[in-house]
């Protein structure tokens, strides 16, 4: 799924943000709720489609589902988040959310939160709390 509003020539373009969820439902009811908002939100539901999109177009925020697309003790997840935080855009707002009360005590994943400064969101989550999270990133990360 994916909106791109079209701005006006004297208008800047919206912020974007990938979605990766393998529950469709979750990764299109939190697009829809950012499109709203004015951001340009795509959704994706396996790791291979985001990785093609990281490659060729910048995101200003990116929202991954812990178990979208690997197994616990795969090394997706950090290599998609490594190449995320490589060249210049290394502050930008990345999410994990997962299921799992401590992620700290998960092989690997507290790891990977430490180190790439990424932030955690437990699932379930209100659609709404985890929508102005992101978008309180993205205004911080602009300096608004």
């Amino acid at each position: 799924m994916e909106h791109r509003p079209n701005p006006r020539p004297w208008q800047p373009k919206p912020f974007s943000i990938a979605v990766l969820d393998s529950d469709e439902y979750l990764a299109d009811t939190l697009c829809a709720r950012l499109q709203g908002s004015g951001f340009n939100a795509s959704a994706f539901y396996d790791i291979a489609a985001l990785m093609a999109a990281h490659r060729n177009t910048v995101f200003n925020a990116y929202v991954l589902d812990y178990l979208a697309d690997w197994l616990p003790p795969s090394t997706s997840l950090e290599a998609l988040i490594a190449s995320i935080r490589g060249g210049n855009n290394r502050d930008v707002p990345v999410f994990i959310l997962g299921n799992q009360v401590a992620p700290e005590r998960i092989e690997g994943l507290g790891d990977i939160i430490m180190r790439y400064k990424v932030r955690y969101v437990l699932k379930p989550v209100e659609m709404s709390y985890l929508a102005k999270r992101i978008t309180e990133a993205i205004a911080q990360r602009a300096g608004l």
